[in-house]
């Protein structure tokens, strides 16, 4: 299990063509941005995981052993379908808030938990965490700020679960992933994307987790190795 400080971070992005066609399998290209998601993640042993986003004035606390003991077999859902109506309601029960609507800041937070909760479970005991998460990115602006957040996410969890290896281990800071462990970030962060915008295209997601320029259709991801011009 992680014992340091994890520093990650994950770009927002542009779509040049194909935005709204992308979601009925069309062909969308896209870019990242320069500017960045930024998440910090603490491992300790106080029975607390806790998560802390300044910029949308969210911070909530759970206890894992609380946790642990929740029926979380809602979250065995196939990697073709969006989380169901059902299942976001169990999600609620199991981040404290009320049956009303959801807000941007309390889809954030079903979305981290949804994450904690699925890649977390293989694990013996859940972990105690600290997590913080800051952005360069404006929310509600289609730059993809929910994407670079559940890619943060996906791979700060998956790291710590030691699903992906720590690529800051050894001091090792400017290394990277293997294409593999790239492709299982970007899944899970699907997953969060999903439980934030029930059935987005995975376009906002990709090219987070890839970066530079992507030609993207029907969840087939191609990099280009030049940024597309007029």
């Amino acid at each position: 299990m992680l014992s340091e400080v994890l520093l990650v971070s994950a770009p927002g992005k542009v779509i040049l063509h194909g935005e709204h066609a992308v979601v009925h399998g069309k062909v969308a290209l896209a870019v990242a941005l320069n500017l960045r998601t930024f998440l910090r993640l603490q491992p300790h042993s106080n029975g607390k995981v806790c998560l802390n986003l300044p910029n949308i004035g969210v911070k909530q606390a759970w206890d894992v052993a609380r946790l642990q003991l929740q029926d979380t077999s809602f979250l065995e859902q196939g990697d073709a379908t969006a989380p169901t109506a059902e299942q976001v309601e169990r999600l609620k029960e199991v981040a404290g808030f009320p049956e009303d609507g959801a807000s941007p800041e309390r889809l954030a937070v079903l979305a981290f938990l949804h994450l904690y909760l699925s890649i977390g479970r293989k694990q013996r005991a859940l972990p105690s965490l600290d997590v913080m998460v800051w952005s360069q990115l404006p929310t509600g602006a289609g730059l993809g700020s929910s994407a670079a957040y559940c890619v943060c996410m996906a791979a700060a969890l998956l790291t710590v679960c030691e699903e992906i290896p720590n690529p800051q281990k050894d001091g090792e800071s400017a290394s990277r992933w293997t294409v593999e462990d790239l492709e299982l970030i970007n899944k899970w962060a699907f997953q969060g994307e999903r439980v934030i915008h029930g059935n987005p295209s995975g376009v906002d997601n990709a090219v987070s987790t890839w970066g530079g320029a992507l030609r993207f259709q029907q969840g087939k991801i191609s990099s280009l190795k030049r940024s597309p011009r007029a």
